[in-house]
């Protein structure tokens, strides 16, 4: 319960005690500043235990919208891989899913940038493409970091991992870190202000708010280096 609305409870709780008293005679001056002494008191009392309420119960409050956050991401995710399921065999499939777990299983080895590359070139229009335009901007470094982040973001941003993880928002949030890094702040910026207002609830692979990972970055503290990238 937001701080208003605890003050709010409280007074009218303070109302009722006062309307359910039994009628007495009219109070005189000093019998008057005694109740709303006594009054003032029972206020603030009553305050103070919903302000510990408050306490006790944020952190559960906190955990299950985190928890409607990647539910509804994973929801997403499902319905856009339903729409590849209805367009292409389980061998096709298979064969994208194998091309990307090549790079998955070791983004370092020589096989793994060419395994998506030829993932991207000959199935396009596939969720699993999205992510391995993002996988590459996050193997890559300097401008192609930056081209294969952008083409992420604005080619493939209804793209999902199966963990709920939005394409779109997630390369927005690498390139923004890109730019950090640079120097680059007015655009990085930008891509922030961008992430809040359209991806407020966007998650990243361990189910935390992209927008707390906002927080992290503009007090210099990077995501994920240049160069480095994500198992998933």
């Amino acid at each position: 319960m937001r701080p208003h609305l605890l003050t709010t409870a409280a007074l009218m709780i303070a109302v009722l005690f006062v309307c359910a008293a039994p009628a007495r005679a009219q109070p005189t001056g000093s019998d008057k500043d005694q109740q709303i002494a006594e009054l003032t008191k029972r206020v603030a009392e009553l305050e103070r235990r919903l302000a510990e309420l408050e306490t006790l119960a944020g952190p559960l409050i906190e955990q299950a919208r985190s928890q409607q956050r990647r539910d509804s991401a994973k929801a997403k995710a499902r319905a856009r891989m339903r729409q590849d399921h209805g367009k292409y065999s389980r061998e096709v499939l298979s064969e994208v899913e194998q091309l990307y777990q090549t790079a998955n299983k070791n983004w370092r080895s020589p096989g793994a940038v060419a395994a998506l590359e030829k993932l991207v070139n000959e199935y396009p229009d596939l969720n699993r493409t999205g992510c391995a335009v993002l996988y590459l901007g996050q193997m890559t470094q300097g401008a192609e970091k930056a081209d294969h982040l952008t083409r992420a973001m604005t080619e493939f941003p209804d793209c999902y991992y199966g963990d709920g993880v939005n394409v779109g928002a997630y390369a927005a949030l690498h390139l923004a870190s890109h730019y950090h890094q640079n120097g680059q702040h007015d655009q990085a910026e930008a891509l922030f202000d961008m992430l809040r207002n359209d991806h407020p609830d966007a998650v990243n692979h361990n189910g935390g708010s992209l927008i707390d990972a906002i927080a992290e970055l503009e007090t210099a503290q990077p995501v994920k280096a240049d160069g480095e990238a994500e198992e998933q």
